[in-house]
């Protein structure tokens, strides 16, 4: 039998045999590959506009998408854009060289309160968050550090991700004390 190279694969023969490869020998740079629930993706440091931007492939959080900041508008992870996904690009906010990134989970103050809020038009609902502090969970929000780093005086960036994977959580507030978060990874 002769196999002779066609559209869409690749083929290498040997004494063994054969085997054919039909990964696409020229992937799309807007590809998803190696996309994991809310990993973070560098997109590149622009000095004039003296900012490093940054995207996070698609995840939930209690079965919700979240939302990342893009040019003062919240922007959930899965948009598409003509059919095509379109993932909103965050610029990261920096104190003293050092960033962190958070989702930011509200609770959507109903009766009863509903974790996380589903209503996407409001500041409660998750989204993700960049700052050059650590924050605290209070009340009103839960943070999970989902990524944190540093850059150097040349803008060189060295991030380390904390938290793959989409997450399920609950909130547990009890006798005036501040609420309490858990998470597990889903």
């Amino acid at each position: 039998m002769r196999i002779q190279p066609g559209t869409g694969y690749t083929f290498d023969s040997s004494s063994k045999g054969f085997t054919l490869d039909t990964s696409d020998p020229f992937p799309s740079s807007d590809s998803q590959e190696g996309c994991t629930p809310f990993k973070f993706k560098y997109l590149g440091y622009d000095s004039g506009g003296d900012a490093h931007s940054f995207n996070i492939c698609v995840g939930t959080m209690n079965n919700l998408v979240p939302q990342l900041e893009e040019d003062s508008v919240w922007v959930k992870l899965d948009r598409l854009v003509s059919g095509v996904p379109s993932p909103p690009v965050g610029i990261l906010n920096f104190t003293s060289g050092l960033t962190y990134l958070y989702l930011r989970v509200g609770v959507d103050t109903a009766t009863p309160p509903n974790f996380p809020s589903s209503d996407d038009t409001t500041a409660n609902y998750p989204r993700f968050i960049s700052s050059g502090t650590v924050l605290s969970d209070s009340d009103t929000y839960g943070y999970i550090l989902v990524a944190h780093g540093s850059a150097n005086s040349d803008n060189v960036l060295t991030m380390y991700q904390d938290v793959s994977g989409s997450l399920w959580g609950d909130r547990v507030k009890i006798n005036g004390r501040t609420a309490s978060y858990y998470y597990a990874r889903i």
